[in-house]
C-alpha cells in the first residue's frame, strides 16, 4: 500500500510518506512546525478519502474549524462524514456545551476512559464504512498535564493497541519543552515511529527514525 502522504514535498518524497496501522509519536516545541505538520497531514488524508478521528486537548472545536478555514484548508465539506472531533477541552470552561453531528464534547483530559469509550466509537463507525482510520491527538501534552505519566501510558497501550488491531494510524503530538527526558523517551518507547521536528535560523527541520524509510539527520521540511 502506498504510503500516508502528509502533503509537505520534502518529507513525502524522502521517507514516501507514513506507513498505515503505525503509532507516530510527532515531537517538536511549539515553533517547530508541528501544527502546520498536523494541519497538512489533515489535508491531504481527507483528499485521499481517509476518515480521521481528531482528539482536541487545548482548544475547541470551534477554534479547530475557523484555524482551518484561515489556512486555506475547506475542513467543512468533510465534517461529520470523515471528519470527526472529539472535543477535550470545551466542557471545562463551557460546561453546557453538548454534541453535535461532528463533534462530541468529553468530560475533560482527566476522564481518559470516556475518551477512550468515544474514540472506539468513531473508529468502528469509520472502519464498518470501510475507511483507512488515523486518530490524532493534539496535543498529548495536556493528558499529561492532568494525569499521572503512568496513567496516560496505560492509556496510551490500550487505545493504540487496539488501534492497529483494526488497522487504524495514530499520531502523538507532544510539546517536548513541556516534560522531563524520561517521560518523552517513555513515549518513545510506546511508539513505533518518531517524526522530530525543529526550527533553526528560520527554517523548519526534521528527522524520522522508526519508519520503513527513515531520515536520520535533520532535513528541511517544504
Amino acid at each position: 500500500m502506498e504510503g500516508l502522504k502528509t502533503g509537505l514535498n520534502s518529507f513525502d518524497q524522502l521517507t514516501g510518506g507514513l506507513d498505515y496501522r503505525k503509532t507516530y509519536l510527532l515531537l517538536g516545541d511549539k515553533d517547530s512546525g508541528k501544527e502546520n505538520f498536523i494541519y497538512k497531514l489533515v489535508q491531504s488524508s481527507l483528499v485521499s478519502k481517509n476518515a480521521i478521528a481528531y482528539i482536541l486537548t487545548s482548544k475547541s472545536y470551534s477554534d479547530l474549524i475557523n484555524e482551518f478555514n484561515t489556512r486555506g484548508i475547506p475542513i467543512n465539506q468533510y465534517l461529520e462524514n470523515n471528519f470527526k472531533i472529539l472535543d477535550d477541552y470545551s466542557r471545562i470552561n463551557s460546561p453546557s456545551m453538548t454534541d453535535n453531528k461532528y463533534a462530541k464534547i468529553l468530560n475533560g483530559p482527566v476522564d481518559l476512559t470516556g475518551l477512550s469509550v468515544a474514540l472506539s466509537s468513531v473508529n468502528s463507525d469509520f472502519i464498518k464504512d470501510a475507511k483507512p482510520v488515523i486518530n490524532i491527538i493534539d496535543n498529548l501534552s495536556n493528558l499529561l498535564l492532568y494525569n499521572s505519566p503512568v496513567t496516560v501510558y496505560r492509556f496510551l497501550q490500550f487505545i493504540c493497541g487496539k488501534a492497529k488491531l483494526s488497522g487504524v494510524t495514530t499520531i502523538l503530538s507532544v510539546d517536548t519543552a513541556m516534560h522531563a527526558p524520561d517521560v518523552i523517551e517513555t513515549i518513545k518507547n510506546l511508539s513505533d515511529a518518531v517524526i522530530s521536528l525543529k526550527l533553526d535560523n528560520g527554517k523548519r527541520y526534521f528527522t524520522l527514525i522508526g519508519s520503513s524509510k527513515e531520515v536520520l539527520e535533520f532535513k528541511e521540511v517544504e
